[in-house]
């Protein structure tokens, strides 16, 4: 719960930073000019796929409610379902191949506090650069670094270092070109860092840093029909009626244009 807590704590902070940033930096020309070159190489519209209503009510009382959600999240599970196997399988080599203290050096876990707390937070999002993992399919991996000894900021920082794996970088540059995918970069690189600093200090003045495991690896799952399998159940009900009434109504042929890793983009 320490990292759920981390990443969602950490992300009021990343966005403070980041809108506080981009205030301060803001590049009215080269914004100018990647709206330009965005009107210049846009071959269709992807359209918003929201729910037409002018109250929440009348959202959920559309019946076209159902089918836009089930779009949606059809449009979703086909970005993630590959993310996560990229995920599991790079997470799985990487922890086969490359011995723990490979990455509690990397991460400088055995340096001065000080310097293991900013050395981490410097290091982990160019490691999820490199290993082009982005969105859930980070999880898998994360494990493998704490599982290795790496800090709490560097984990988090590595988790936050989704928004500019290469994959990404490169569907920024498509749309904006390179001056401003670089801007970007920068942006979310200096965000990313300053916020796992900010919250692995407050986490450790305030004890809740999770001891990190004795061993890798140590299933201890066992089969119980407790909440968990019946939450399990109510919501695997609903995926599979969400994939039937996709099936019904497959979404417009300019939609399906949009690869995944541009779904990412846009929503990110």
């Amino acid at each position: 719960w320490q990292f759920t807590a981390g990443e969602w704590i950490g992300g009021v902070v990343l966005v403070t930073i980041m809108s506080s940033l981009v205030k301060i930096t803001y590049p009215k020309r080269l914004v100018d000019a990647a709206r330009t070159r965005l009107d210049e190489t846009s071959g269709h519209e992807h359209g918003d796929n929201a729910v037409e209503g002018r109250t929440l009510w009348d959202k959920l009382r559309n019946p076209q409610t159902p089918v836009i959600v089930a779009q949606n999240v059809a449009m979703d599970w086909s970005m993630l379902w590959k993310d996560l196997l990229a995920g599991f399988l790079i997470a799985g080599a990487l922890a086969a191949f490359v011995p723990g203290g490979v990455w509690s050096t990397l991460f400088l876990q055995h340096a001065p506090p000080a310097l293991q707390i900013v050395g981490g937070a410097v290091v982990g999002p160019l490691v999820a650069v490199i290993t082009f993992v982005c969105s859930i399919g980070n999880v898998p991996m994360a494990a493998v670094l704490w599982a290795s000894g790496v800090g709490f900021g560097g984990v988090l920082a590595f988790l936050y270092g989704d928004l500019i794996v290469l994959p990404l970088l490169d569907v920024y540059r498509k749309y904006y070109g390179w001056k401003m995918a670089a801007y970007i970069g920068v942006i979310f690189y200096v965000t990313m860092v300053a916020a796992a600093v900010i919250v692995d200090l407050a986490f450790n003045a305030l004890h809740l840093v999770p001891q990190h495991p004795s061993r890798q690896f140590a299933p201890q799952a066992i089969f119980q029909l407790n909440y968990t399998f019946w939450l399990n159940v109510i919501f695997g009900a609903i995926a599979l009626w969400l994939w039937t009434v996709n099936r019904r109504n497959p979404m417009e042929h300019g939609a399906h244009e949009m690869q995944p890793q541009e779904h990412a983009a846009t929503r990110a």
